[in-house]
C-alpha cells in the first residue's frame, strides 16, 4: 500500500523524477515521460541513461554515476541535454540525491525543462566589440535572465559567467544591469525631451 501512495505522489508531482539503481532506471515519473514527449512513464519501462541522454551527454553522465558508486564526488545541481521522442534536444536542469536502500545505491535525479530564449527585444549600441560569449550573456540578460539561470543553459560555472558579465560590461560601457537596460531605452527610443517622465526599468541580478 505504501508503495502504491509513494508511486501516486511522484507521479502528481509538477517536476520530473528518475531513480536509478545501477545502469538501470527503477523509476520514471508522469512529468518526466511528458517533458520527453511521452503520453505515459510506462512507455519508458527498461530504459538506461543512455536511451534518454544526448548522444554527447552520456560519457558525462556516467562519469558522474561511477563517482557516485565509487564513493566519489560527483554534482548535485547541472544541466544536460536529452533527447525527446520526436528526435528533439530537451535541455533539462537536474538536481542529485544518493541514498543506500538494503545495500543498493539509489540515485534519484530532479528535472525542470529549460526552455529556449526568445530573442531579446532591445539591441545594444557596441555589441560588435564583444566576443560571441560575451554577447550571448548580454542577450540572456536582456532577456531578463539571472546570472545563475544563465550558468544553468550554458553549462558553466556561476564565476564564469560573472567573468563574461564584467568583461561585456566594460566594452559597452556600462556600470550595471540598470545601466546596460538605460543604453538599450535609448537605443530603441532616442533621446527624451527634458519634460519627459523618465521611464521605470525594474532588474535583478
Amino acid at each position: 500500500m505504501f508503495d502504491r501512495q509513494f508511486h501516486a505522489v511522484l507521479d502528481g508531482a509538477p517536476d520530473g523524477v528518475l531513480i536509478e539503481s545501477g545502469d538501470r532506471v527503477v523509476y520514471l515519473n508522469s512529468a518526466y515521460a511528458r517533458m520527453l514527449g511521452y503520453a505515459a512513464s510506462t512507455e519508458l519501462d527498461s530504459v538506461s541513461i543512455r536511451d534518454i541522454a544526448h548522444p554527447e551527454e552520456v560519457e558525462r553522465l556516467q562519469w558522474f554515476g561511477r563517482c557516485r558508486s565509487e564513493g566519489k564526488p560527483a554534482p548535485t545541481r547541472y544541466s544536460f541535454r536529452a533527447c525527446s521522442r520526436a528526435g528533439d534536444v530537451v535541455t533539462l536542469d537536474a538536481s542529485i540525491s544518493a541514498a543506500r536502500v538494503d545495500g543498493d545505491l539509489l540515485i534519484t535525479t530532479i528535472v525542470r525543462r529549460i526552455d529556449p530564449l526568445p530573442a531579446p527585444r532591445f539591441d545594444v549600441p557596441g555589441v560588435s566589440a564583444l566576443s560571441p560569449r560575451e554577447r550571448e550573456v548580454i542577450d540572456y540578460l536582456l532577456a531578463g535572465k539571472r546570472s545563475k539561470e544563465i550558468a544553468l543553459l550554458l553549462d558553466v560555472s556561476d564565476k564564469t559567467i560573472w567573468t563574461h558579465r564584467c568583461r561585456a560590461f566594460q566594452k559597452l560601457g556600462v556600470q550595471g544591469i540598470a545601466d546596460l537596460f538605460r543604453r538599450c531605452q535609448s537605443s530603441v527610443l532616442g533621446p527624451r525631451s527634458s519634460d519627459e517622465a523618465p521611464i521605470s526599468l525594474r532588474s535583478e541580478d
